[in-house]
Parts: C-alpha cells; structure tokens; sequence
C-alpha cells in the first residue's frame, strides 16, 4: 500500500536534492536521516544487539555504500562489529601494521546498513569480498549440513519481501533470490553453491519505494527495527569469531 509523498519519512524530493548536490536541501536531508539513525541506534543499544558504528555518532550518516563505488547520489549508514573486534580481524587479514581502531576499513567486515539512493530505502545485510576473512568463515559453515539446515531455518523466518544474492551495487539486481524461495532447501542448495568467497558480494535485505507505506514517518523506526531484529542473526550467523571459526572447512572445501 502507498501514500501521498507528504506522508512518508524520506521523499523523491529528497532524492532529486542529493542529486541536484544542493548544498542547503542536503543538509536537511542528512539531519533527517541522522535523526533516524539516532532512533534506530537508540534501540540497537537498548535491546543487546551487538552492532557499532566505526565514526562518531554525528557523522554516522555519509554519502557511501560498502556495495558502490559510482557517483550515485546516496546517503547511508553501516552497523558492524565492535572496534578492538574490527582491528583483530583486520590484523589477521595481514593489515597487522596499520590496523587500528583509527583506521577501520568498513568494508572489510559484514555490514548491517540503512541506505537512501535513487532505488529507494534499503536495510540488508551486506559482506564485500574484500571481507573474505567473514565471507570464507561463512562458506565453511554452510559446507556442513547441519549448520546450513541452521542458515535455511533462519531464512524461513523472513517473509517474502526479503532479497538474497550476490551482486554489487545500491540497485536491487534481478538476479536475486525472494524470499518465497527461502522454504525450498533444493533452491538454496542450488544457490548457495554458486557463491565464491573473496569473489562474490553476498547480501540479503529488503528494498523499499519510498512511497511504501511502512516508511511513514511514526511507524519507519518501528519498521527498520523489526529488520534489525531479523537481520541480526544471519549476522552473527555469518561473523567470524574464535568461538565461530569455520575457515579450515572452506579451505578444505576449495
């Protein structure tokens, strides 16, 4: 169900401002979407979900995507794990040297992110291949049968809405998977074999019109924290830790 512009939280006015690079109209639509965030993060923190943001609270909100590298007018913010935990990984990567809770490279770690484009509003779940430490922990996970029955149970409880694939980019690619497929193990098995860790981007969220009714401005918090809520676990699903570590299995499956 949709609705007149006026009523949702963002606007195709506030894409055409991005896009214009009016300096005053963007300004307004960054306070906004950082006002968002503040909300959204208000709840990460009030509900244990042990996600972080890597800059300072008042420049959470930037015009960069982990998924593009393109001029596109974008506004976006990335949750992640906790600095010491970033430097770790980052150190293990090799990057023993400049690694520093100063210098964390966002898209070397899976990624929950709130995103405003021209394609709409997004919340996904995001991991680039220059995260392959993660994307390799994931792909020896998903090599044992078990714990991949674990990973299409979780999907199960995503509706139809959700999106999963292996593209780049702020646009929803067609070639993607719904989540009306998410209850088939054959399609998943299919799918999920086709993934190429420090190749492939691996990503499940949902994609929104702007003038989606969900978007409204007293219910958007409500909205994207319900996302949160079910993003979260394929996240903690996916993220290395020593109490987590299934990187022999994918080396020993490469």
């Amino acid at each position: 169900m949709k609705y007149g512009d006026n009523m949702g939280y963002f606007s195709n006015e506030d894409i055409q401002a991005l896009a214009n690079n009016n300096a005053d109209a963007i300004t307004q639509v960054q306070e906004r979407f950082l006002a968002f965030h503040k909300k959204v993060y208000d709840y990460i923190q009030n509900n244990e979900i042990d996600l972080h943001i890597i800059k300072a609270n008042q420049n959470a909100v930037h015009n960069e995507t982990v998924s593009n590298n393109t001029n596109e007018p974008i506004l976006a913010v990335q949750y992640l794990r906790k600095r010491g935990q970033a430097v770790n990984v980052e150190r293990l990567m090799g990057r023993e040297d400049v690694a520093s809770v100063n210098n964390i490279i966002t898209r070397l770690h899976p990624v929950i992110e709130m995103r405003l484009s021209e394609s709409g509003f997004a919340i996904e779940l995001l991991m680039s291949p220059d995260a392959w430490y993660d994307q390799q922990n994931v792909k020896g996970k998903l090599s044992i049968s078990r714990y991949r029955h674990d990973f299409y149970s979780t999907l199960m409880k995503l509706d139809e809405s959700y999106c999963m694939g292996f593209w780049q980019g702020a646009h929803l690619s067609e070639m993607h998977l719904s989540g009306k497929y998410f209850p088939h193990a054959r399609i998943l098995d299919e799918w999920i074999s086709t993934f190429h860790p420090n190749a492939d981007w691996f990503r499940i969220g949902i994609w929104y019109d702007l003038d989606d009714e969900a978007l409204a401005s007293d219910v958007i918090v409500k909205e994207i924290s319900k996302h949160l809520d079910r993003l979260y676990p394929l996240y903690k699903y996916f993220l290395w830790t020593s109490d987590n570590n299934f990187r022999e299995f994918s080396e020993a499956n490469s």
